[in-house]
């Protein structure tokens, strides 16, 4: 697919840049919604569609170690900071979902 739409603070730079692009643009936009649980603001801000396709295409966002906020675990930031890479091969998710539930944050999951 190459069309987008939605909120900009939430598309994975592929999307942004218009670019083929598969499933993994959702456990992107599932970081990013975590992210936001986690601090009460995405990663990405800005004042128009413009200066956040900036600042996503232009710096990875990740959750530093003393940034983490208490009452949240560490596997919880370390999924986040996978689901939001910018390159989509490098992304948690992009080989398929056993590897998103496979991730430690979900240890105690019966899936």
């Amino acid at each position: 697919m190459t069309d987008t739409s939605g909120t900009p603070g939430y598309m994975a730079p592929e999307v942004m840049c218009r670019c083929n692009h598969g499933v993994a643009v959702d456990y992107y936009a599932l970081g990013i919604i975590i992210y936001e649980c986690i601090f009460g603001f995405r990663p990405y801000m800005g004042a128009n569609r413009q200066e956040i396709r900036d600042k996503i295409l232009a710096k990875q966002a990740q959750i530093r170690k003393k940034e983490i906020p208490h009452g949240w675990s560490q596997e919880a930031v370390d999924f986040v900071n996978q689901l939001i890479q910018r390159k989509p091969q490098n992304r948690l998710g992009n080989n398929g979902p056993e590897e998103v539930m496979a991730h430690p944050w979900f240890k105690d999951v019966s899936w």
